[in-house]
This record gives structure tokens, C-alpha cells and sequence, in this order.
């Protein structure tokens, strides 16, 4: 199976997608992580062919330490399982993935510890205060 990771570096996992310089795929069977530069993935795919490109490879789990809710959507629409990291390290990731230690991440998730919670004004006028 393969899992992808948000990665600021080879070691290290970026705080999600929108915010990485590398996609790690790491192949649980081979024990082998390729890191695929970000710039190349903008200039060469639009975000379904992206996605596509993924499901291609046989992807069907990401980590991350944060999904927008936007970004949550379109992986669950794409029928990949995401799960919460557990701190930025990706060695930890990838052994707590392997122990099965790794949580889903959910829409709550993403409303909780996105912008609209931080700021109401992030989210513009559909955001309440209440």
C-alpha cells in the first residue's frame, strides 16, 4: 500500500499540503519513501490529474498534522483515508502508521483546528460568532 506524506524536507513533515515543498510516497511493502518535489506537481497537473496520478500509483492513505477542510473533502471525495500525524517527524509517522497507532481525521478535525475556529473573520460573513 502507499501513504503520502506533506514534507517540508526528507525528515520532515510540513504543517499540510498547501504549506509542503515535497509529497513523500512511502511504500509500506518495499519500506520505501519517494519525495516528489511540489513545483513539479504545480507545473505538470491540474488537481484532478494530480489526484488521479495518485490513485494511479495505489495510494490510499495520507498523513498529515492538518487538513483544511477543503483539502479533507477532496480526498474523501477521491476515496483516500486520512489520517492525523502525530508530531512533524516522518520516521515516528511512518512507525506509528505501521503500528497502527495513527487516527482518522475528520470534518470535525478540520473545523475545530482550521482558520474559521481561530478567526471568525477567515471565514467571511457565513461565519458565526455566536
Amino acid at each position: 500500500m502507499k501513504i503520502a506524506f506533506p514534507l517540508l524536507n526528507e525528515v520532515e513533515l510540513a504543517e499540510d499540503f498547501a504549506h509542503s515543498c515535497y509529497v513523500g510516497i512511502y511504500d509500506d511493502v518495499k519500506n520505501h519513501i519517494d519525495l516528489i518535489p511540489l513545483s513539479e506537481i504545480e507545473k505538470h497537473l491540474s488537481i484532478q490529474t494530480f489526484f488521479d496520478a495518485l490513485s494511479a500509483l495505489g495510494l490510499i492513505k495520507v498523513v498529515s498534522p492538518f487538513y483544511s477542510y477543503m483539502s479533507l473533502r477532496v480526498f474523501k471525495e477521491n476515496e483516500i483515508e486520512t489520517l492525523k500525524a502525530f508530531g512533524t517527524k516522518l520516521e515516528d509517522n511512518i512507525q506509528r502508521l505501521q503500528n497502527m497507532e495513527l487516527q482518522p481525521y475528520n470534518v470535525n478535525d478540520s473545523l475545530l483546528f482550521g482558520e474559521c475556529f481561530k478567526d471568525c473573520n477567515s471565514c467571511g460573513p457565513s461565519c458565526s460568532s455566536n
